[in-house]
């Protein structure tokens, strides 16, 4: 069974409730799976920092989400079917809309197996996969990284 925290809260540490501790608390065990993100919030964290721990959260479900459907989804057909929807080589926008198109064509959808609910979720699993290796950039940790570091040293330095 996962064994899984994800915690958003607003502790009270006293009895009288005037001192309140905000944070954030990921902790997932699963197996030889252990995964542990947390940070306490106050006055002084950026939102920008919470979004950077949040975003990193994500990104470590989205590698592991596939892991745990695998046993009730084919995803090595997923996987192939995708293949076929996305060209080789370089992906011009042209290729990228020829894509987005044939992934929501009638065709790819009865390539998918299972009843209504399974089939809907497959092709959520193959758009995944399609937009993976379209490679389109979603918001990223190591691209809030980057934006954290420029942010602090122009506070410490000036614009550059």
């Amino acid at each position: 069974m996962l064994d899984e925290k994800i915690i958003i809260n607003r502790k009270i540490n006293d009895k009288q409730g005037d001192h309140m501790e905000d944070k954030i608390d990921f902790i997932a065990r699963h197996g030889k799976w252990i995964v542990v993100k947390k940070m306490d919030i106050d006055e002084n964290t950026e939102k920008i920092d919470i979004a950077r721990l949040l975003i990193s959260i994500r990104e470590t479900l989205d590698r592991k989400i596939f892991e745990y459907l695998d046993d009730d989804f084919d995803l090595r057909k997923i996987e192939d079917i995708a293949s076929e929807i996305v060209p080789d080589g370089r992906l011009t926008e042209e290729k990228i809309a020829q894509a987005l198109k044939k992934l929501n064509s009638a065709g790819i959808s009865r390539k998918l197996e299972g009843d209504k609910l399974k089939k809907e979720i497959a092709k959520q699993i193959l758009t995944e996969k399609v937009l993976q290796k379209l490679k389109l950039k979603t918001l990223d940790a190591k691209s809030i990284d980057k934006y954290i570091q420029r942010k602090e040293m122009d506070k410490a330095f000036g614009s550059i």
